[in-house]
């Protein structure tokens, strides 16, 4: 790796190909290369999808870092790691979309609520078309696996819908639906055991890599195409590109911080020392007014019209002089 002033500047081919070997799904580098081809990031959605409910869907559509502009002018946009506006299976019993996000960024637990409810807002705004009712509104199903605790309960399976809070026996289905996933969580998992080793089984690849012995077959598909990914010599010059242009805002970055710093180290200096000398000035003025018995009175009223220093400093600075001349 070149260097020049102790700071990296690059990072050669086979350097960016070790850092993504060392990789796993829950990385947004990695789950980005993954997902960008049409086919293969239908197979991943689908088999994400499916492990997760429990039962197959087959994804016919999706998006890749879908992004969806705010609803007017100067209003935030979204950006969605894998959009699936189409999928089809006897067991979703309304039209629905789905939103299948990795996270990895832990300082971004607390916005993960607000978060959750401005993605759902904005894909309701883009999916109803003007004239229809409300009941032709799809459902929004958003699964998020993470590799920190979200919601620090210590679980694995974190399920949000909205709720009667007076009365939650009453059913409330907006359509709304969010999982969160936490690898190092404790076992948690509704339903049948059988379904919940399977998610269980998921998000630990997704997260760390690791697989069992025998591992499922759709695990072993998944490393597949992982693994075929991190060989792709272009998914590796593209993490090349990326690592310059990061080190490039970086140093740039650091450059601007540094230059600020500089100015108001530069700018607290000057003042300090533009302010010792305005007293040393103040003092021996004070001094010699009363040498040609000019009053205190007279002294101070001079020294507040030029506005050279506050009043209580001029009152100090005479306080001060009275008692050495005293002395």
């Amino acid at each position: 790796m070149s260097q020049t002033n102790n700071e990296i500047t690059s990072i050669t081919f086979e350097e960016a190909r070790s850092r993504i070997q060392d990789m796993n799904m829950v990385n947004n580098f990695l789950f980005d290369r993954i997902m960008e081809n049409d086919e293969r990031a239908k197979r991943v959605a689908s088999i994400i999808i499916s492990a997760v409910l429990g039962y197959e869907v087959v994804v016919d559509d999706v998006e890749s870092q879908k992004v969806f502009g705010g609803i007017d002018k100067g209003k935030h946009g979204i950006r969605l790691d894998a959009y699936v506006g189409n999928a089809s299976n006897g067991a979703v019993t309304a039209a629905t979309v789905f939103d299948v996000e990795m996270e990895d960024r832990e300082a971004d637990r607390n916005d993960i609520p607000k978060r959750f409810r401005y993605y759902s807002s904005i894909v309701d705004s883009r999916v109803l078309k003007e004239g229809e009712s409300y009941d032709k509104l799809p459902n929004f199903i958003s699964i998020t696996v993470l590799s920190y605790d979200p919601f620090l309960a210590g679980d694995m399976y974190y399920e949000t819908r909205t709720i009667i809070t007076s009365h939650p026996e009453i059913q409330y289905d907006d359509g709304r639906l969010g999982i969160f996933l936490y690898a190092g969580g404790n076992y948690n998992i509704p339903g049948e055991e059988s379904h919940g080793k399977m998610v269980q089984e998921l998000v630990k690849f997704i997260v760390t890599g690791e697989i069992t012995e025998t591992p499922e077959s759709y695990i072993s598909e998944l490393k597949s195409i992982v693994d075929g990914v991190k060989k792709d010599a272009e998914v590796t010059k593209t993490f090349m590109q990326r690592w310059d242009r990061e080190m490039r805002h970086d140093r740039e970055l650091t450059e601007q911080v540094t230059l600020r710093v500089t100015e108001q180290v530069t700018e607290q200096v000057t003042e300090q020392v533009t302010d010792l000398v305005r007293r040393e000035e103040t003092v021996n003025r004070i001094k010699a007014f009363r040498k040609h018995g000019v009053t205190d009175e007279e002294i101070y009223q001079d020294l507040i019209e030029e506005g050279n220093l506050k009043p209580e400093v001029i009152k100090e600075l005479m306080a001060m002089n009275t008692a050495k001349l005293e002395v």
